[in-house]
């Protein structure tokens, strides 16, 4: 027979679950600002250390991140560019690559599979890095978020 307190705490849990989901499910996402740094020519043409980055002024949970690209001239499966999205720790939440993309054409990029930052973040960063030698890229970034703290 099973502990009938077991099957209570079991079933408050599920409620709070349910709960925290349609709380979240209910407010709208908010998309930060980014900046970029001044001293990074438009577009880029060789890998920096950060293009911008956007400030995380409270506690969040990140649904995506989106990013719109314009890759001038040559873009393929060897030469592209990889977009790091990273934490004021220098840890990666995500990537995202232009490997598959047309060149001379904007393109809006995606991912969900997103790692969480700590509570303690303070910035988010995106970082393009080179591989071999793409054309030059204009980078748009949106980061879908919602506030979860103070």
């Amino acid at each position: 027979m099973s502990d009938p307190n077991l099957v209570i705490q079991r079933q408050i849990q599920d409620l709070q679950d349910g709960h925290e989901r349609l709380r979240k499910a209910d407010v709208p996402a908010i998309y930060l600002p980014w900046s970029q740094r001044v001293l990074n020519s438009f577009p880029l043409a060789s890998s920096g250390t950060a293009w911008g980055e956007t400030a995380q002024p409270w506690e969040v949970y990140v649904l995506a991140w989106y990013v719109s690209v314009f890759v001038v001239t040559t873009n393929n499966g060897t030469n592209f560019w990889t977009l790091t999205l990273r934490d004021s720790a220098s840890s990666v939440l995500a990537t995202l690559d232009t490997s598959t993309i047309a060149a001379n054409t904007w393109t809006r990029l995606s991912t969900a599979a997103i790692t969480q930052p700590g509570a303690s973040n303070t910035v988010f960063t995106l970082r393009p890095t080179a591989t071999l030698s793409p054309g030059a890229i204009f980078i748009v970034p949106a980061l879908a978020l919602l506030r979860t703290g103070n």
